[in-house]
């Protein structure tokens, strides 16, 4: 038996939260990979696409909870 739980609280500012985080996370994947830097190059891509993949994460399940 499952069951939904929605989120609580202002669904529009919840929306605005998600929409900073995912906007935070592409910003820093992006620096990550334009700003030189002592850290590898295969090493940076590597956090780069991790946090590609968090922002998606987090874009597709706020999308789910929040039903827009």
């Amino acid at each position: 038996m499952s069951t939904t739980r929605h989120p609580t609280g202002d669904p529009d500012r919840q929306r605005l939260l998600l929409k900073i985080a995912v906007a935070i996370l592409l910003a820093v994947a992006f620096i990550i990979l334009v700003v030189p830097g002592p850290i590898p190059k295969p090493i940076r891509i590597g956090v780069a696409l991790t946090d590609l993949i968090a922002a998606a994460i987090i874009w597709v399940m706020g999308r789910q909870k929040l039903g827009e």
